[in-house]
């Protein structure tokens, strides 16, 4: 038989009046898990699923939750813990003061679900868009060892910490960004206005034309007159290339892509090394052992190229391998990296070893994050400059070889 859902109205030891859901086959199993709960129950009716439907609330989110919002419930989540309110009062009032209603209203459903009987973690599973799999896996391990509270209190700092790298890169990519498309619009401006004028010259000087010229007078001409179709093919390659990027093969090609090429890659990289480790390290000081944490692990990265790697990882180590040689058997991990993961395992201290790569891998993406906003502005100036000065090159040409013709005459 299945069970149903039922509302309750109760008052728990001290009196005050509580509500909530409860799972049961029938209204009696119901009220005796309440009153497994020490509350004494006023109210208990049966949920129907067209009420539910009816008083539903949709909550379209286009977005799952922002890091810094996460960060900023772990955080409050903590401070409430530590003093000495219950889990359900603190989902109450955290929820009650969050401006996000879909973060709010998940955060009310993971009280009720608990209300149901089941574990903070079982219940924040049931909400992806508001709580990322890193904090499921990473609240389960603070219930297993008995730390939650220690465990909110890393997974604050570390969504901090990816916020403010998140932040940081953006302003770094936000005025190359800006340059770029005043470029573009520079050069579509070029070539659709000011080449035209000047071929309509040139066509009746009858002026013999350079290659370069011919080229940029054959795209301005399929620009001005074929315009529609140009958008459509951009249009079809952009959906195109969507579509492509889904297939299995092509998608690990583009992961592999993203933490290899220059710059924004090796920055990647860097991030993830970053949070492979410090997830790592969180795992094993909460007290889950190697391979329940190298299962988990695979789940908390979004690259899939990196994902794979972790799963053979994962293998490797269940077949025998200590950490370090499988560490040392994958492309992804640099040498420093097994080095003192191998270190950490001889010394006992891996948890400490990892946290120290972590902070070192922070260290390395605020560097890059620096370099890439030196280096990024005058290599995008350098190359539409170029471009800029080619159309000019491509006009002027012709312009001097008619002077020079009428100046010898």
């Amino acid at each position: 038989m299945m069970d149903k859902q039922f509302s309750y109205k109760a008052k728990d030891l001290r009196g005050e009046t509580v509500t909530g859901t409860v799972t049961g086959q029938n209204r009696r199993e119901a009220a005796l898990v309440l009153q497994t709960r020490n509350l004494i129950v006023l109210e208990i009716s049966e949920k129907k699923k067209s009420a539910e439907f009816l008083k539903k609330e949709f909550n379209i989110r286009i977005r799952s939750v922002t890091g810094n919002a996460v960060s900023r419930f772990c955080r409050q989540f903590h401070i409430m813990l530590d003093a000495g309110i219950p889990i359900l009062k603190c989902l109450e009032l955290i929820g009650a003061e969050t401006e996000n209603q879909g973060f709010a209203q998940d955060i009310f459903g993971v009280g009720q679900r608990i209300q149901s009987g089941a574990s903070l973690s079982q219940a924040m599973s049931a909400y992806p868009r508001s709580f990322p799999s890193l904090v499921v896996f990473m609240v389960e391990a603070g219930e297993m060892s008995g730390n939650l509270n220690g465990i909110l209190v890393k997974m604050a700092e570390h969504y901090d910490t990816e916020e403010k790298n998140r932040r940081q890169l953006q302003q770094t990519l936000f005025y190359p960004m800006i340059l770029s498309i005043v470029f573009v619009l520079v050069l579509i401006f070029l070539i659709t206005m000011v080449l035209p004028t000047f071929a309509d010259m040139f066509t009746a000087m009858n002026a013999e034309l350079p290659g370069p010229t011919w080229f940029l007078m054959g795209l301005s001409h399929g620009l001005s007159v074929g315009w529609p179709i140009v958008l459509l093919t951009l249009v079809g390659l952009i959906a195109g290339l969507i579509l492509l990027v889904e297939i299995d093969a092509v998608a690990n090609w583009r992961d592999w892509l993203s933490i290899k090429m220059p710059l924004i890659g090796i920055l990647n990289h860097k991030r993830c090394l970053g949070r492979i480790a410090t997830t790592l390290g969180m795992f094993l000081a909460s007290g889950i052992d190697l391979l329940a944490a190298l299962n988990r692990l695979e789940g908390v990265a979004d690259n899939r190229y990196v994902k794979k790697e972790l799963i053979l990882l994962r293998e490797k180590v269940a077949n025998g391998k200590s950490l370090s040689q499988g560490l040392t058997e994958s492309d992804v991990f640099p040498s420093l990296f097994c080095q003192l993961v191998a270190i950490g395992e001889v010394s006992g201290s891996l948890p400490v070893v990892l946290e120290t790569l972590n902070l070192m891998y922070a260290d390395e993406v605020r560097t890059r994050i620096q370099l890439l906003h030196t280096s990024l502005e005058p290599l995008i100036v350098l190359i539409f400059g170029g471009l800029v000065l080619f159309i000019l090159a491509a006009i002027m040409l012709p312009v001097f070889d008619i002077y020079s013709a009428y100046s010898g005459m």
